[in-house]
């Protein structure tokens, strides 16, 4: 199943930060061991390490801890599709299977063949930006047919972070770049006026920001637009908008962060400036309109005498 490819990179961007990854984990992984977890003791695990089993991780990570003395490694599915996949609990069968083959095999033989040599464990996380409902089973046994009757079927249960779920107040009030991405991918088929709305708030509180989580944002915000506007340039014009954190500026330029690739969309972005009190000139230059589309917005917004 196809993936969004502008949302797996802008979040593999995002999450292939240490600092970024663990407050990840302390926001929407909700269990104690994740307060062992630090920046020196993380390791994020290169493109090669199961490489050699799938050509399909392109935009998932895998990470390898130590705690309390223990290797454990995660692995995150970054599931950033419209649709779910029903297939995700066999996936990570693969993936965990990979990952731990990968390990026993890099083995010294002498080694894994003593009484107290122990495998690993893998940490499934799956996060989910998708519009409809979570419906694919947690428990990999449920993947599995009358697995109710066979006590010692196989099992595991992965994390779900599906976004959907998330309070944005919450996410508003921590101040870090994979909060605030979040909350803007919330909203993000929600229409111009709200999320114009939730960017102000998120400029109007810049000052809360590091300016490496800002950063951060901005960067993730940048690769998420690439499917949106026609240009490089017009991305980078909007992120300057908002990096200056103008509001009155940012009001005409974040109409382009919605779908208007087709000629209406332009128009129509184009015509709601004008109305907000933008002017002619100014819409033109940001949205880089050819005559003929100048001309047709003139006509609809009531400027031709």
């Amino acid at each position: 199943m196809a993936k969004d490819n502008y949302h797996d990179k802008g979040y593999k961007s995002l999450l292939s930060k240490r600092r970024n990854f663990i407050k990840f984990l302390r926001h929407f992984v909700k269990y104690e061991w994740v307060k062992l977890v630090d920046e020196d003791n993380l390791s994020l695990c290169d493109k090669g390490f199961v490489d050699s089993f799938f050509n399909e991780l392109e935009s998932d990570l895998i990470y390898s801890a130590k705690i309390s003395g223990q290797d454990v490694y995660f692995f995150v599915l970054t599931e950033l599709q419209s649709t779910t996949d029903y297939t995700i609990p066999f996936r990570l069968f693969r993936y965990i299977s990979a990952i731990l083959s990968r390990i026993f095999n890099d083995t010294a033989e002498k080694v894994r063949a003593r009484a107290d040599f122990r495998l690993p464990v893998v940490i499934p996380i799956v996060f989910y930006n998708g519009a409809s409902n979570w419906f694919v089973t947690r428990n990999f046994k449920d993947y599995l047919q009358g697995s109710e009757l066979f006590e010692g079927a196989i099992d595991f249960s992965y994390t779900l972070v599906d976004i959907n779920l998330l309070d944005k107040a919450y996410l508003l009030e921590n101040y870090d770049a994979i909060c605030a991405a979040i909350a803007v991918d919330k909203v993000r088929i929600r229409g111009y006026e709200q999320l114009l709305e939730l960017l102000t708030g998120i400029v109007t509180a810049k000052s809360n920001y590091t300016s490496e989580e800002f950063s951060d944002f901005l960067i993730w915000l940048k690769d998420s637009l690439k499917h949106r506007v026609k240009s490089e340039q017009q991305i980078d014009q909007i992120v300057e908008l908002i990096q200056e954190g103008d509001v009155e500026k940012m009001s005409s330029g974040i109409a382009l962060l919605f779908d208007n690739k087709e000629e209406d969309g332009y128009l129509n972005a184009a015509i709601q400036m004008i109305k907000k009190g933008r002017p002619l000139n100014e819409v033109i230059s940001l949205l880089d309109l050819t005559d003929d589309q100048v001309g047709m917005i003139e006509e609809r917004a009531g400027l031709k005498k």
